[in-house]
């Protein structure tokens, strides 16, 4: 694989190989990397000028002063960081360095996220679709980190074709009372578990097929859904103003 090919090709070209096919109803969870390998959305350090404030946040957090630059270009927000990384908010999303990543791109280069996760999760539903004559959705996975816990867990950056949200509220509970808030995060459920089979180093598995899972289809669905205001977030809402200001200096 490398820039500039199809996607859709890529992923009928390793359908093909394993002997599978889509069927209704499935969800198909592919790797990030792969989306932004498509997107030539891989980036060469050796090209990379060095800012001022890319010195100071690598001095700060202890990064590749290339790396940081990159993470400051691609961040929509940095609210802080420890040895080595810098908690970002990107398209709405808490992840470390803006999905700026070196491990499992070639040597000299960073992968960065797809420009937009819900447009290329759209874009690869409806062709795939075409070809194998059947509805499915599709959600795009990476990896990020949860407050307070060891490791890293599946996270859908961006999806399309299928409803992501289970609302439990006004439905009774095992002592018959009233749910009031919760809902369900299916497309993360879903990226966790692709995300076991995928791995972290070399395990070479970019796509895993979800399948027999109960999710309402819609094609109008699209990564949105899952996302909170900051006022409405228990842990974006103490984080102070991190959807307008610029990025805090160092």
């Amino acid at each position: 694989m490398s820039p500039g090919e199809k996607l859709a090709q890529v992923v009928c070209d390793c359908l093909n190989d394993e002997k599978l096919t889509l069927c209704r109803g499935d969800v198909l969870a592919v790797a990030s990397k792969i989306i932004s390998i498509c997107e030539g959305r891989v980036l060469k350090l050796a090209d990379v000028h060095v800012t001022a404030r890319g010195k100071r946040l690598s001095r700060r957090w202890k990064l590749d002063e290339k790396l940081a630059t990159v993470v400051l270009k691609e961040a929509d927000r940095i609210l802080g960081g420890v040895d080595g990384f810098l908690l970002t908010v990107k398209n709405g999303i808490l992840t470390p360095n803006a999905g700026v990543d070196l491990k499992n791109s070639p040597p000299g280069t960073a992968t960065l996220w797809p420009t937009n996760p819900d447009r290329s999760a759209n874009q690869l539903r409806r062709n795939l679709q075409r070809r194998y004559e059947t509805k499915i959705g599709v959600e795009i996975v990476d990896s990020h980190v949860t407050p307070l816990r060891l490791g890293t867990v599946g996270l859908a950056i961006g999806l399309s074709g299928f409803v992501p949200i289970h609302d439990s509220r006004g439905v009774p509970d095992l002592f018959d009372r009233i749910i009031r808030v919760t809902r369900t995060n299916l497309a993360d459920d879903i990226a966790a578990a692709a995300h076991l089979l995928m791995g972290e180093s070399s395990e070479r598995i970019g796509a895993v097929i979800i399948r027999g899972f109960p999710i309402g289809a819609d094609p109008r669905a699209d990564g949105r859904l899952t996302k909170l205001t900051q006022r409405k977030c228990l842990i974006g809402s103490a984080l102070g103003n991190i959807g307008v200001n610029p990025p805090r200096r160092y």
